[in-house]
């Protein structure tokens, strides 16, 4: 192989490599697990909530209880934008607008706020 023809080669190997490494947030926050960063942009008991959720972990039942919140949280998947209505925690004190790391394949996972 010539030089030149090696540094292409190079070039382009080190390039599909750096695409194919996993996103990991703040150090633990793995997009591979599901993880994505994401915004809050309703609050409110189940069957409030007015933007459609394609990832969604509301039941039947929660409709019924207007005493559990619920939190929508848009977020990009693949570059696309999503929405994932999740219970919110007890502990969490959101508020729209608040930037949080939301995991789109499980509806018990924690809703931390992001750092940045």
């Amino acid at each position: 192989m010539k030089a030149p023809t090696k540094i292409v080669f190079l070039a382009a190997l080190a390039g599909l490599t750096g695409c194919a490494s996993n996103i990991v947030h703040e150090g633990k926050y793995a997009q591979d697990d599901g993880w994505r960063k994401g915004t809050v942009v309703e609050i409110g008991p189940a069957k409030s909530l007015k933007r459609p959720s394609f990832y969604d972990c509301r039941t039947e039942a929660s409709y019924k209880d207007d005493n559990e919140l619920y939190v929508l949280v848009a977020l990009l998947t693949n570059g696309h934008p999503h929405a994932r209505a999740a219970k919110l925690p007890a502990d969490a004190q959101l508020q729209v607008g608040d930037k949080v790391y939301v995991n789109f394949k499980d509806c018990n996972a924690p809703l931390p706020k992001r750092n940045s």
